[in-house]
């Protein structure tokens, strides 16, 4: 049985999106069908002759037909991807600025529930090596833990709207989590003409091909190429949260690199060793190390 694991946008959807203004196409859909009122309506007003009029009607639905067909299958301008792929360079070069004046650097790490007690996937940028134990969200700056900045996703609301809009399903093994980040990236929100990607021991390989927001990635990379791994663009951080929480495993981005020609991206996320949560629990009032210094109760 083929599973989907996340639906497509329908049309309706699409036609809420915002439009700038109709395309040559739409004009000319528009055009076509205008010049076939005037054919359809010149023959019943005039009635030039049998041979005229067949030529006029032929005509009007040559060319009512034609725009309808162009119309049918011309999508609606959509925002220049440009604008949108410099807002999120700007914002991830923001927080970095912010984390390095902190005095953090290196990679975020993107933690699954069990390791924060939260509902959703967090951010955390340590400052210090971090190996995967478990994180406060409500105290991120403890002294007996792993300390660092933890801060929800950007891509939040990307997540919410998969959640509530197109059925989001997300598969534990890394292949399907592969085909959901085609799924999501390639086709439903199409910001790439085509998603492929590789799983090697702990390492899953995602290329976006024909990146539409791959000036943003040009902006963040002539600014700092660890701004793209310190806070990862909404893109490469859905991919993140996607696969932290299929795997419930930690996961980092170590590499994204750009091939200018192709206007292709590859992003390689690494998942840290599984180590299960530790829910603490408080001791009883009455409990007193024995000879051996086991705890007990009296």
């Amino acid at each position: 049985m083929q599973i989907n694991y996340c639906e497509r946008y329908s049309v309706r959807k699409r036609g809420k999106m915002m439009k700038l203004k109709p395309d040559m196409y739409a004009s000319a859909a528009i055009l076509l069908l205008s010049a076939a009122a005037i054919f359809i309506v010149t023959a019943l007003i005039t009635n030039p002759g049998e041979f005229v009029t067949a030529a006029f009607v032929i005509s009007g639905a040559t060319c009512a037909i034609t725009g309808i067909f162009i119309l049918t299958f011309t999508r609606a301008a959509m925002i220049d991807p440009r604008h949108l792929a410099t807002l999120n360079s700007q914002y991830c070069k923001n927080i970095s600025q912010i984390e390095s004046d902190l005095g953090i650097t290196g990679n975020a790490y993107f933690l699954p529930p069990r390791v924060t007690g939260e509902s959703r996937v967090m951010q955390f940028n340590p400052t210090l090596t971090y190996s995967g134990s478990n994180v406060s969200a409500k105290d991120p700056f403890t002294k007996t833990g792993a300390a660092g900045l933890i801060i929800p996703l950007c891509c939040e609301p990307w997540i919410e709207d998969l959640r509530k809009n197109n059925a989001l399903i997300i598969p534990d093994r890394e292949e399907e989590l592969i085909k959901l980040l085609s799924e999501t990236i390639g086709e439903s929100f199409e910001f790439a003409s085509r998603v492929s990607g590789s799983s090697l021991d702990n390492t899953i390989s995602i290329t976006f091909h024909g990146y539409r927001f791959i000036d943003g990635c040009k902006a963040i990379v002539n600014e700092s190429e660890e701004f793209c791994t310190m806070n990862p663009c909404p893109v490469c951080s859905l991919c993140g949260a996607l696969i932290a929480e299929g795997t419930d495993r930690v996961v980092t981005l170590d590499q994204c690199s750009i091939n200018h020609s192709a206007r292709d991206i590859t992003a390689i996320f690494s998942m840290l060793p599984l180590q299960m949560a530790k829910p603490t629990k408080p001791l009883p009032p009455d409990a007193v190390p024995d000879s051996s210094g086991a705890i007990g109760s009296n």
